[in-house]
């Protein structure tokens, strides 16, 4: 009670100062001016934190934020530790490439938060199947065929969109015709394969179990002729081989032992990891994740009592060829309460979404940038006006912008915070590490003796088996039969 009252005395003053200042600045007749950080950021906030330090109110979280900083210039210590430590009232999923941010692990526990990890290179006790909740739902199974050949062919062309086709005509089937047990991505890899291999065992085996609509499906795609269909399935094949032949990641992704709802009703965070220098591989991976939770998220307007669930997002870039309708996404986000926190090393980065670039950022209400990007210093400079003013020594007036590009570029602990429809801000950063409060917070231990042993769950493929057997029956001919150098005779 003590500290809010504090705080709250330290930023009244802070409002009164900040506008005393500004009566005594230069004679402005141009209105290009910074704003007052204290109007929109605050240490009593529970949002995204700014400048380290002070934080958003939900309420502006809400309206999603951006982070734009070149490698090393401190994103993750003056916002990402420190936001996971700030939104502890709230649910977080969070995109740890690097594995780094789980050393926030401790004292989320500590204060009461659910923490869970799903590493995709050992297992941990996490296990989520990205096919969950897409049962009659034909359209997100061709979003996550779509997420996998996009992975895997930057062109659509004829055989990547077939094999999108087949990707999902196997997605539908194993999802309708299969125990859920069985309903996963790795079995729908083992089928395509079996389909290029052994295309009449796949044949008697749809035949014997697939609906009537995926019947009909697999029928068209399989009376292509022999060499357009290899063409077909091997494309199928190389958008899911990153993870039917991992067994680690075919597991992981067999079953599903979290529950979504979960993160509505108690502070609830997930670590979803992967290892930085092997990015690009995991990226799939990490995007199917993500999409069944905008998916859960998506499926119902929170009640009253529901709690946000904060999406931070670090390394946005390597997520982008799985999210390819995050401009619908981060539209909806702030209606659905799943606040949108992306971090990226260049806007530049955002150009596979094409027109749909500026809708994001557009829909990033507060946008941060650092000192040392040379093209958005220059955008940036036009961005924030100028002024004019008298000249105190020749009495002339003279005009500037408010901050020169080069000034911009060499900004080293401030940063620029933009709000749309605003002035824009400049305030000075403290990064974690020099807070001696946030300091003893990252030290803390997990506690070993309540720590969960890892979870040993191995995927359960689909025998297939009969299906061989019936085939190998029919291709052995009679022992009575003879041969006349013509022909078979009984």
């Amino acid at each position: 009670m003590i500290k809010l009252f504090i705080d709250t005395i330290s930023d009244v003053l802070s409002n009164i100062l900040g506008d005393i200042s500004s009566s005594f600045d230069k004679d402005h007749s141009v209105n290009a001016e910074f704003g007052n950080p204290n109007k929109l950021i605050s240490k009593r906030n529970k949002g995204w934190v700014i400048d380290g330090v002070r934080a958003l109110d939900m309420e502006t979280s809400r309206r999603n934020l951006c982070v734009v900083a070149g490698s090393g210039k401190g994103k993750s210590q003056n916002h990402v530790f420190t936001s996971i430590m700030n939104c502890i009232s709230s649910s977080m999923v969070i995109n740890d490439n690097s594995s780094e941010l789980s050393a926030t692990l401790p004292y989320l526990e500590s204060q009461g938060v659910s923490t869970k990890v799903m590493n995709l290179v050992r297992k941990e006790n996490v296990y989520i199947n990205p096919l969950d909740g897409c049962n009659g739902n034909v359209a997100a199974m061709r979003k996550i065929a779509k997420t996998l050949m996009g992975n895997a062919a930057k062109e659509n062309d004829f055989f990547s969109i077939s094999g999108e086709d087949c990707i999902t005509i196997f997605i539908q089937h194993v999802l309708e015709s299969e125990p859920r047990i069985n309903a996963n991505l790795g079995n729908v890899y083992r089928l395509i394969l079996e389909f290029q291999g052994n295309p009449k065992v796949i044949e008697s085996y749809m035949a014997d179990k697939a609906s009537d609509a995926v019947w009909t499906k697999f029928k068209a795609l399989a009376g292509n002729s022999e060499k357009t269909l290899k063409s077909i399935t091997s494309t199928a094949i190389s958008a899911l081989s990153w993870l039917g032949d991992n067994p680690v990641l075919a597991d992981l992704t067999s079953v599903s032992n979290i529950s979504f709802e979960d993160f509505r009703k108690s502070p609830t965070c997930l670590f979803i990891q992967s290892p930085a220098s092997d990015s690009k591989f995991y990226a799939p991976m990490v995007s199917l994740v993500f999409q069944s939770f905008y998916r859960y998220a998506f499926s119902r307007l929170p009640e009253e009592n529901d709690l946000d669930i904060m999406m931070i997002l670090d390394e946005f870039s390597s997520l982008i060829d799985g999210l390819s309708d995050y401009s619908q996404i981060i539209s909806n986000s702030r209606k659905f309460r799943i606040p949108q926190a992306i971090f990226l090393q260049d806007e530049s980065l955002l150009s596979p979404y094409k027109e749909l670039k500026d809708n994001i950022l557009a829909n990033c209400y507060v946008k941060c940038y650092y000192g040392g990007q040379d093209k958005k210093a220059f955008e940036l400079e036009k961005l924030l006006g100028s002024y004019s003013y008298v000249d105190g020594s020749s009495g002339q007036t003279k005009s500037r912008p408010l901050m020169y590009a080069s000034e911009i570029r060499e900004m080293d602990d401030e940063i620029l915070v933009i709000t749309n429809g605003q002035k824009p801000i400049k305030v000075r950063t403290k990064p974690a590490y020099k807070q001696s409060k946030l300091r003893k917070r990252l030290a803390m231990e997990l506690d070993t003796e309540v720590q969960e042993e890892p979870m040993d769950y191995n995927i359960q493929y689909i025998d297939l088996s009969p299906y061989k057997d019936e085939i190998k029956d029919k291709n052995v001919e009679p022992n009575n039969s003879v041969t006349d150098g013509q022909g078979t005779l009984q």
